[in-house]
């Protein structure tokens, strides 16, 4: 049962999103290689990427830690349809892998692009790090991709 099917679904993606202050803090570290999460100082969650409210107490965050640039991952998949980046408008050849990673110190999971595409030799519960561009922004992007640890 390893037929794969091909669907052709046209479809039109129109939204707005504001970053908000958590998110404009949490790139302008991006632009200096540094990684934070917001902590909850009702359980200690610590959220990443940060948001303004905990999840669990409904308690507003505003005490910034810092998280490794590794971690493990937690969940993952390759893609190998074209990918239309909303964020710079440019279309993402297949295949591509994605991956839910935790990095070390955090309690939740970044959704980024991973460099390893053989789903052979992807896993649960491996290490990754985190790959730099060359030209730091302050953008989510500035984040290549996250790299198979050997």
């Amino acid at each position: 049962m390893n037929e794969r099917i091909s669907v052709d679904v046209e479809m039109r993606q129109s939204w707005r999103y504001a970053s908000g202050a958590a998110m404009e803090r949490f790139c302008e570290g991006l632009r200096n290689k540094r990684i934070e999460a917001l902590r909850c100082e009702g359980c200690g969650r610590r959220y990443l990427p940060p948001r303004p409210f905990c999840g669990n107490c409904h308690l507003h965050l505003s005490h910034w830690v810092p998280v490794a640039q590794e971690g493990v991952l937690e969940a993952w998949t390759v893609v190998c349809l074209p990918f239309l980046d909303g964020r710079t408008g440019t279309v993402r050849n297949g295949p591509y892998g994605m991956g839910l990673v935790r990095l070390d110190g955090a309690d939740t999971t970044l959704n980024h692009y991973l460099a390893e595409t053989d789903p052979s030799r992807l896993a649960v519960g491996l290490r990754v790090r985190a790959a730099w561009r060359d030209d730091l922004r302050g953008a989510i992007d500035d984040i290549l991709h996250f790299e198979v640890m050997q």
